[in-house]
């Protein structure tokens, strides 16, 4: 049975030119604001995990 996750809300203020840019983003792509907000983060976070990840297997051998 596949595990349903609930989506989770949470409030960011951002710098006015970073707001705009992702607002024009929005329009010209035609992708809801908060649909790119949630690529941006998710793609950050795995990055970061892959980063982490890569540098405790360094410090292992």
């Amino acid at each position: 049975m596949a595990e349903y996750m609930q989506s989770k809300r949470v409030a960011v203020t951002l710098p006015d030119d970073a707001r705009e840019f992702l607002e024009q983003e929005a329009k010209e792509t035609g992708v809801p604001l908060s649909n790119l907000m949630s690529y941006i983060a998710v793609k950050y976070v795995r990055e970061e995990k892959r980063r982490r990840l890569s540098t405790a297997t360094d410090f292992k051998d």
